[in-house]
């Protein structure tokens, strides 16, 4: 099994199958924004949610799939490694890796997004095979979604873009 590729002096943290970086923290620059390294692996979907903090991909290499709900860029698109995507804030979105390589970006959002992903992290151990989420770990998804007031879609609201949850 090869590895995914990191930033080597960063730790690498898996967010329920997307490994992810903190380049700079809010704390670093003193300001409330943050800078992510992202990689999503081949078939990782990142369900319909929405939250206040708007978010901005630039992909490094692969392709993102990226559902927006609403505005100039709504519904599916690709974005390919060069190219930028702007979600913002309180736009229901998705994004999937459909693709047989992972997909890396550099995410830009602000705190409180930050700190949820802090909160979700886990640290990575690349000798431990890709698993789903277990059921204990969708709990804390939903628990933290809640205290953050993110909204998280139903099954039936994803299936009707096209994502399977089952």
């Amino acid at each position: 099994m090869s590895t995914l590729p990191t930033a080597p002096t960063h730790p690498t943290y898996n967010v329920l199958g997307v490994l992810l970086q903190f380049l700079t923290t809010p704390e670093q620059v003193n300001d409330p924004i943050t800078v992510m390294r992202g990689t999503v692996p081949p078939g990782v979907v990142i369900p319909l949610h929405s939250h206040a903090d708007p978010e901005v991909f630039y992909v490094l290499d692969g392709a993102l799939e990226v559902f927006q709900a609403e505005g100039p860029t709504a519904g599916w698109q690709t974005v390919t490694a060069g190219e930028i995507v702007t979600i913002p804030g309180n736009i229901r979105h998705a994004l999937r890796n459909t693709s047989p390589a992972p997909t890396t970006s550099i995410t830009v959002s602000k705190q409180e997004l930050y700190n949820f992903f802090r909160e979700l992290a886990q640290p990575f151990d690349p000798s431990v095979p890709p698993a789903p989420p277990t059921p204990e770990a969708m709990q804390q998804l939903f628990q933290l979604a809640a205290k953050y007031k993110f909204w998280l879609a139903s099954p039936d609201e994803n299936a009707a873009i096209g994502i399977s949850l089952g």
